[in-house]
Formats: structure tokens, C-alpha cells, sequence
């Protein structure tokens, strides 16, 4: 592929709910887009993200989400620009990570490329949560070595299914500013987000006794500024983990 540094790379991540994308070229990473991808046909939804760029010299790209669209998307790219995309997948092992679960394609690939993405950055022990429609919880050691995770519903499908399932009055956009709350609304807004910050901070004590050392806890996703706000541990925010790690990817297959 040539050195990924002067390659024009599309970096495409298509989550539960909507599809990222950014470029990736002269070493540079451009601001993530994000669009929708339900209700929305896969030829529109390319149109709208790249109908304007200027063709890539490689695609990379990574999805949790319902397999059509992901060929879907790459037959477009196919019939516009001449060539498909990579389509990345987790590895029982790579770039220095080694994957934890028993059977390394179960991890999805988003939570693998966080994992590149951390210990490409600097070899210490992480917490990796990511706040999405799913909330995700993975612990890395210094050493590359994964342990394992969590997933649990995102604040959004936790308020969702008790709503759901109870005759409890919907209401939208309530925030949770106190544990204890005097009213339904603010009650269901607390325990989906203090639920989630409680999990979080027993993680990071079990994190401290399997690797030997306070982990760093980064979070990335759409709700990780809202859980960041009451978590009582320093932790970082960082919204293009996945994108770092499909840049990982790229760099990696330019040099091999």
C-alpha cells in the first residue's frame, strides 16, 4: 500500500446507531463525522458521507452493526472508486495486544481497535470504557495483555427497557443532579447513570489487583462527557479511539 503516512486513507467505523468516518493522510487524522445509518438506505448514506471526497488510496473499515450494510457500503465503494474496502476484524493477537476472550472473534471489533488504539499510545495499565448505545468496559495491562470486559446497556437503552416494561411516565432529556431523587423522572435519570459510574469505579479497583498498578480510565463514546461528570476517579476522555486504532491498522499494513 505504500507508507501510510502519505496514503489517502478513508477510515470508516459503523456502530449500533450510526457510522463514523475520517481520513487519515500526510500523518494527520481529520475531525470524525458521524451520520445515522438506520432508516436510510446504504447507497444515500454513502452519498451523504463521501459523495464529495476525493477518491482514498485505501478504505479500512470496521462494524458492529448488521453485516448487509457494511457490504452494502463497500459495493458502492467498489463501483466508485475501483477498489474495496479492508474490512478489519479482531485478531487473537496484533500490534503488541493480545486478545483475551476464548475465542477472540466474540470481541467486537470496536473494543479491539480501542485496545490497539490505548497501547499504541503508552504501555500501561487501561480501563477502557466506551459510552455508546452499549457501554463497554475492557481492562488492558501494561503488557498488551487483555483481561477481559463488560457490556451493559448504554444510559439511553437502560432508561429504554424499564420504560418499556413499566407504566413509569416518559419523559425526555431529564438530567440526574442528586443520587437520591424526589421525583420519577430524575429517579430513572440517576440509576441508569450512577449504575454505569459504579460499575466503572468497582472496575478500576478490580484493575488495580489483577495488574499491579492504578489503571488509567479512558472513556470515548457519545455519553462519556455525561459519566465523566460524577465519577469520583481522574479519568480521560478520548473520542477517537477506534479511529486511532484503524489508523494503527493502516500503519501497520503499509510497513508489512
Amino acid at each position: 500500500m505504500g507508507n501510510a503516512a502519505s496514503t489517502r486513507c478513508l477510515l470508516v467505523d459503523i456502530g449500533n446507531s450510526n457510522l463514523k468516518w475520517a481520513l487519515y493522510e500526510q500523518g494527520e487524522l481529520s475531525v470524525t463525522r458521524s451520520h445515522p445509518h438506520r432508516s436510510i438506505s446504504a447507497s444515500s448514506l454513502a452519498e451523504q458521507c463521501w459523495g464529495g471526497i476525493t477518491q482514498p488510496d485505501a478504505i479500512y473499515l470496521a462494524s458492529v452493526a448488521e453485516a448487509t450494510l457494511g457490504r452494502q457500503l463497500g459495493d458502492w465503494m467498489k463501483t466508485r472508486w475501483g477498489h474495496s474496502p479492508f474490512l478489519v476484524r479482531s485478531e487473537a493477537c496484533a500490534l503488541g495486544v493480545t486478545n483475551g476472550y476464548d475465542d477472540p472473534a466474540q470481541l467486537g471489533v470496536d473494543r479491539w481497535l480501542t485496545l490497539l488504539a490505548v497501547h499504541a499510545i503508552e504501555q500501561r495499565s487501561a480501563c477502557i470504557v466506551d459510552c455508546g448505545t452499549a457501554l463497554t468496559i475492557d481492562l488492558l495491562d501494561m503488557n498488551g495483555q487483555h483481561h477481559g470486559g463488560m457490556i451493559l446497556p448504554g444510559l439511553h437503552l437502560m432508561r429504554e427497557a424499564l420504560l418499556a416494561r413499566t407504566h413509569i411516565p416518559r419523559v425526555e432529556g431529564v438530567p440526574a443532579d442528586t443520587l437520591f431523587s424526589r421525583n420519577t423522572a430524575t429517579a430513572v435519570a440517576s440509576a441508569a447513570i450512577n449504575a454505569a459510574a459504579g460499575l466503572i469505579e468497582r472496575s478500576l479497583r478490580e484493575a488495580a489487583l489483577l495488574c499491579g498498578e492504578t489503571a488509567r480510565l479512558i472513556l470515548t463514546g457519545s455519553d462519556a462527557r455525561v459519566i465523566a461528570a460524577i465519577i469520583e476517579q481522574p479519568c480521560e476522555i478520548d473520542s477517537d479511539l477506534v479511529m486511532k486504532g484503524l489508523v494503527a491498522i493502516a500503519r501497520s499494513r503499509a510497513h508489512s
